[in-house]
């Protein structure tokens, strides 16, 4: 059998790479998303926007952080992992700004005094 006209493929380096850092991005929206809904689910009413807030920030600054050790390119087209901290960080302030403060005091346990 002969192998005429056969040319192995070139695969750019730049495009495995794309790809890789897009199927890890979906996953990390995803691992995003979760504590968000678990909170939803498991937490008390009276806490879950505060405690929500709390942890969408704290993944805000995990996923910034890894961005800034990996060199992530801010500029570069396309969703990024920064696009995805100011998300998260964006979701933890809204969410802060809609809880009630007493609800926010009772997450970490204090009671307000007047």
């Amino acid at each position: 059998m002969s192998l005429s006209g056969f040319e192995p493929v070139r695969r750019d380096a730049t495009a495995s790479e794309v790809r890789d850092s897009r199927t890890r991005l979906k996953v990390l929206f995803v691992l995003g998303a979760l504590p968000a809904a678990l909170i939803a689910l498991l937490a008390p009413k009276a806490i879950a926007l505060p405690a929500a807030s709390l942890v969408s920030i704290v993944l805000a600054f995990a996923v910034a952080f890894y961005a800034y050790r990996a060199r992530v390119n801010y500029r570069s087209q396309g969703l990024t992992f920064w696009d995805l901290a100011g998300m998260l960080a964006f979701i933890g302030f809204g969410a802060g700004a809609m809880s009630e403060p007493l609800a926010a005091l009772e997450l970490f346990g204090m009671t307000a005094t007047r």
